[in-house]
């Protein structure tokens, strides 16, 4: 079963928007792709629309049909991490739950992207992580790392906490926080996560000013300039 669980070196750091273009890109490659989004919050309990849940924007780009219970089967109002979003809310979060609504999804498609909930150490339960959700599904990761300053350290903690954790990298892919040209040392950001890390960076999501279907639809030939069919 191919697939990738995409996290983040942080909260908004872009990993929706890549989980996007990496499942157009497949879908262009032959695949049939499912997507699931485990834990959202911050969201009204039917994430009736995809301009605000993550879950919506995915199941629209790659037209699926899945059941939402599926692609996100908890969905919290609380902008918080799930475990506090839970508290508030008086829930308690299951990741078998979870982990089920993943098995059916993955025998309905030939490749399943996963988008993390923040970083890999968010906890969904008093001793359970998004790390740990990560290991169960037995996906391999790739980083989301947004293109600023703190790059380097907040990448090379996230390679690290994952490997602690006994998780696959597959590599990074560094995300633009706007549509400038990178200057020097931005451009430097790449090589130096593979010279400290010994991690491939894939490459660079191209900055795509309209996040919608269309939006992501409109950059498939950046895309697949960037992303060689088999490098990922």
């Amino acid at each position: 079963m191919k697939g990738y669980f995409i996290t983040g070196t942080d909260t908004g750091v872009g990993k929706t928007v890549v989980t996007a273009c990496l499942a157009t890109l497949f879908k262009s490659w032959g695949e049939d792709v499912g997507v699931m989004k485990p834990i959202e919050t911050g969201v009204d309990p039917e994430c009736s629309s995809s301009a605000n849940s993550d879950a919506r924007f995915l199941m629209e780009i790659t037209c699926i049909q899945d059941p939402l219970e599926e692609v996100c089967p908890y969905r919290l109002k609380p902008s918080a991490s799930p475990y506090q979003a839970a508290k508030i809310e008086g829930k308690e979060l299951d990741p078998a739950k979870i982990l089920e609504s993943f098995r059916a999804l993955q025998s309905k498609h030939s490749m399943m992207l996963v988008e993390g909930i923040g970083g890999l150490l968010v906890p969904i339960t008093s001793r359970y992580n998004v790390a740990d959700l990560a290991l169960q599904m037995g996906l391999p990761l790739i980083i989301v790392s947004r293109l600023r300053l703190g790059t380097l350290n907040h990448t090379l903690l996230t390679i690290n906490a994952a490997r602690q954790h006994g998780l696959e990298v597959k590599g990074v892919i560094l995300n633009p926080s706007d549509e400038g040209e990178l200057d020097a040392i931005e451009q430097e950001q790449g090589k130096l996560i593979e010279e400290f890390s010994d991690t491939p960076v894939l490459g660079h999501c191209p900055f795509i000013e309209d996040v919608s279907a269309k939006g992501v639809e409109k950059n498939l030939k950046l895309l697949q300039e960037e992303f060689q069919e088999g490098q990922i």
